[in-house]
């Protein structure tokens, strides 16, 4: 499994590399229709998955994608199974802002409880995330040793017009700051780290955003847990959006955020 990682490293690189001349310019928003999961696929996506999909091609293994603009795409056998988000924070990087990033999970069967392997690269200034289940997490190298036990500083994703204004306005009276970065990997991998306390995904969730900053925060010993609930979370990986969770690099911090918001 660990040549897996040397694998998305590398492929990481390239698309750091090929995309940087284009984030925040006008080449980087044309559009170019929609991917599988239903969201407006753009020049910058495409390079991405392009670079991606061309990589895991020239390696010869056996195995199957599911990426954001092209779905499905079949290598040989289904698994293992490569969940890939070529750039999470595509907004983001259109619009020039430093953080975005390619997810890569890894897993055996059809639910998000078969991934074992994650790697997450912020695009915007080359921080690398990985992890291999019962083998640790690690940033830039580095064993990630998480613990926290308190939550301030969260991170939330899925605050949109139609948000409930009473939930928005407890998360805010519940914690001592409260961001919302754009960029779900990323904000699950810093949780991890230590730099967000706890992270809030506060609408349906696209496995493709979460399956590497999942196994990344498992590793770390925390992990994705069922909204409000001390129960871990879990679905089929599919294209369809699922349900709204809480991810932690320490489970210490979700009885607190439990505490507060329920």
């Amino acid at each position: 499994m660990d040549e897996w990682i040397e694998i998305f490293r590398f492929i990481g690189k390239q698309v750091l590399d090929q995309i940087r001349g284009i984030v925040g310019t006008s080449k980087a928003k044309r559009r170019l229709g929609k991917g599988e999961f239903g969201d407006n696929t753009v020049f910058i996506d495409k390079l991405a998955e392009d670079i991606v999909i061309d990589a895991l091609c020239n390696t010869k293994r056996s195995c199957s994608i599911l990426t954001e603009e092209k779905g499905w795409v079949r290598l040989g056998d289904r698994f293992p199974l490569i969940i890939v988000d070529p750039i999470d924070g595509s907004l983001n990087a259109k619009r020039g802002i430093p953080y975005y990033a390619l997810s890569i999970g890894l897993a055996e069967g059809d639910s998000v409880n078969d991934l074992v392997c994650g790697y997450v690269v912020n695009l915007a200034n080359g921080d690398e995330f990985w992890a291999l289940r019962g083998k640790g997490a690690f940033f830039n190298g580095r064993r990630i040793k998480n613990t926290a036990s308190e939550a301030n500083v969260v991170a939330v994703e899925g605050i949109k017009r139609e948000s409930s204004g009473d939930e928005i306005l407890k998360i805010a009276r519940s914690f001592y700051r409260v961001r919302q970065n754009g960029s779900t990997a990323l904000d699950m991998c810093y949780t991890a780290t230590g730099g967000f306390d706890a992270f809030l995904h506060l609408d349906d969730a696209r496995v493709i955003d979460y399956a590497a900053g999942k196994v990344i925060l498992e590793e770390a010993g925390g992990g994705l847990f069922e909204w409000l609930e001390d129960k871990p979370f879990g679905c089929g990986i599919s294209t369809q959006k699922t349900r709204r969770f809480i991810g932690v690099g320490n489970r210490d911090v979700l009885k607190v955020v439990i505490e507060r918001l329920g």
